[in-house]
């Protein structure tokens, strides 16, 4: 019950963030050209950027994509794979591009419908265009996700909905546990706190 309590908290507190955060309008600054209208889910980007905007799912559609190929393990049961494949999305470093990320800028926060969150160090999001978030896997669509290849799969957020550029040290959900920061999946590590 305690999750279902706190899950809907977190969504009204989203709905009520992105009226307050566009004024009850739609923020989007994506180039008209690549709008479309009818989309209902959207991807708040937010924080220390210069320019805050929301993005659809189908908008997300319309960016440059990447092809990834990458399986994701997952902490509850290290040694098998869950999902393998091939994953098409747009890399998370284009997105925050193009809401120009602003200095003293640390960390991405990540935030999902669910609850879920995790982070990302800005850093290593810029330098990483194979950290995308997904919307194909092998051909199929899928409701948007991160995919960040090497590493464990509490990084892997899925049901996306606010991407937030923070100043501090954020914790995720499994990190804030003691897991670790940087989730890195190197030979014979164990995803272990």
């Amino acid at each position: 019950m305690r999750k279902e309590i706190f899950a809907l908290s977190i969504l009204l507190l989203l709905v009520a963030t992105t009226y307050w955060l566009g004024g009850g309008k739609n923020t989007t600054q994506v180039p008209k050209e690549q709008l479309s209208s009818g989309q209902s889910g959207v991807i708040q980007i937010t924080g220390l950027v210069e320019r805050p905007y929301n993005i659809t799912y189908e908008e997300l559609r319309k960016f440059p994509s990447r092809e990834v190929e990458s399986p994701l393990y997952c902490v509850s049961q290290p040694d098998q794979v869950r999902k393998n494949g091939t994953w098409k999305g747009v890399p998370l470093k284009a997105i925050l591009e193009l809401a120009r990320p602003r200095g003293g800028a640390y960390k991405v926060a990540l935030y999902a419908s669910d609850g879920f969150t995790t982070d990302f160090y800005l850093d290593a999001v810029m330098a990483d265009e194979d950290i995308i978030i997904a919307y194909e896997f092998n051909g199929e669509p899928i409701t948007p996700r991160i995919v960040a290849p090497g590493r464990w799969g509490y990084k892997w957020i899925k049901y996306l909905t606010r991407i937030e550029l923070v100043s501090y040290d954020f914790k995720g959900t499994w990190e804030s546990a003691g897991y670790p920061d940087d989730a890195l999946i190197l030979d014979g590590s164990s995803p272990g706190r």
